[in-house]
């Protein structure tokens, strides 16, 4: 009998992506921060309204928000 790998939840971050202009090139600079001690339960929703909250304090305009989940896999 096969065992099933198992997956816990163990941390998540956001990444939020700010667009700082362009370099002499004219090529899109992104800037990047990552903020950790995300809760593992947070929802989409949840995670949206704190990048919006975090991206308000900041001077530049968002252009993306990502979550990073990690996870233990046990078998």
């Amino acid at each position: 009998v096969e065992d099933m790998a198992n997956e816990i939840l163990h941390s998540s971050l956001i990444r939020i992506g700010y667009d700082a202009g362009l370099n002499e090139k004219r090529e899109a600079i992104i800037k990047r921060k990552s903020y950790s001690n995300v809760k593992t339960q947070a929802t989409p929703e949840q995670i949206f309204q704190a990048a919006t909250a975090i991206a308000s304090l900041q001077l530049f305009p968002v252009t993306e928000v990502t979550r990073q989940d990690t996870a233990l896999i046990t078998g």
